[in-house]
């Protein structure tokens, strides 16, 4: 788990083939990247940067995700190592990954990619998008969970349905077996026969 160092209620967690976003206050992801071709090892935040985050891969590749410009598309990626990437710590214009082999290859990041005053709105515009996505995922939420408790009243109407009818039909057989007056031990006979069919 990777807090954003601007936004501190918002943290980045990466497993499997993807990285989520998260919020303290709710329990499901308020964003996600795509699935990823090889399985995600390591991420972190910019330091100076609300909405730009790296994600290390089991094929060598460094992922940069940059949610302040796209949420939907991956940035930039550079092959780092044929080895397994397995760790990554951003400081300032410098980048250390650490491989499977424990090799640690340094980077000098692009100014693009750590300094925040070539984009001096970012901080407010990431809280912005960060606060939508986390609306909406809360209001979704709710959503589920009320249509969740509709679902159990559903199924006990549906049973009372299904009771009623049974209750129904053994009034018509009964009312029926009057009629053509057949006495009870021809008639449980006729009701043995028939659930035997």
């Amino acid at each position: 788990m990777y807090r954003n160092p601007v936004h501190l209620k918002y943290f980045l967690t990466v497993g499997d083939w993807c990285a989520k976003i998260w919020s303290e206050e709710l329990k499901i992801p308020i964003m996600q990247t795509r699935y990823h071709n090889a399985y995600l090892t390591d991420g972190c935040w910019s330091k100076t940067r609300a909405g730009l985050f790296y994600l290390t891969r089991m094929d060598g590749c460094l992922d940069v995700w940059d949610f302040f410009y796209r949420q939907n598309e991956l940035a930039y990626s550079q092959k780092i190592s044929d080895s397994v990437l397995t760790s990554i710590f951003v400081e300032g214009s410098m980048a250390a990954i650490g491989d499977a082999e424990g090799t640690t290859t340094m980077l000098s990041l692009c100014p693009a990619l750590y300094d925040h005053t070539l984009q001096p709105s970012e901080k407010e515009v990431m809280f912005q998008i960060f606060e939508r996505e986390f609306r909406r995922e809360k209001t979704l939420d709710v959503a589920k969970r009320l249509a969740d408790k509709k679902a159990p009243k559903k199924e006990v109407a549906d049973d009372d349905k299904e009771q009623k009818l049974e209750e129904r039909l053994s009034s018509i057989e009964e009312n029926f077996f009057e009629m053509v007056g057949d006495d009870a031990e021809e008639r449980e006979a006729i009701k043995h026969r028939g659930a035997e069919m």
